[in-house]
């Protein structure tokens, strides 16, 4: 075999090797959850400080995030009660992980938002926001924006 030969079938091969490594990859990041939405809403809501939000109907959450809950297997938003609030949370499990793109961005779109909203003068709502957690993790997104954003993503991660 002349060199050139030996450097193809080498280059070849490390191809090959790095695209089976990255399908693998790729399939892990997207495992999809057992877990059916009403548990996951339940495990959330039991852990969730829900004082200071309303529970948001199909038409508030069109509004707020510009997604239709028709299209996902479950929705759930708890939003502030009052102009004056940050608190809120999230919850969709997507039917398709091909969906995680667009209520990522619908997410990233109500956020810069709340963002602008409390600029200037909403300095504790402004420091909740930033200390917000979003986890994106296969069928399901979940956003918290709370004093203690960990026990609602713990409570999450526990039921995934």
């Amino acid at each position: 075999m002349n060199p050139k030969t030996i450097l193809f079938l080498v280059l070849k091969i490390i191809a090959l090797v790095l695209a089976v490594f990255f399908i693998v990859s790729r399939m892990m990041g997207d495992v999809m959850s057992n877990t059916d939405f009403e548990t996951m809403k339940n495990s959330i809501i039991s852990v969730a400080k829900l004082e200071p939000m309303q529970e948001a109907d199909n038409q508030m959450i069109k509004r707020l995030y510009g997604i239709d809950p028709s299209q996902y297997d479950g929705v759930m938003l708890y939003y502030p009660d009052t102009n004056m609030g940050a608190e809120e949370i999230l919850l969709v499990k997507l039917k398709d992980v091909s969906q995680q793109e667009e209520v990522s961005k619908a997410l990233d779109a109500r956020v810069t938002t709340q963002k602008k909203s409390f600029e200037g003068y909403g300095a504790d709502q402004t420091a909740m926001l930033e200390k917000a957690k979003t986890i994106v993790k296969g069928n399901y997104i979940l956003y918290v924006s709370a004093d203690d954003p960990e026990k609602v993503t713990d409570a999450f991660d526990k039921n995934y």
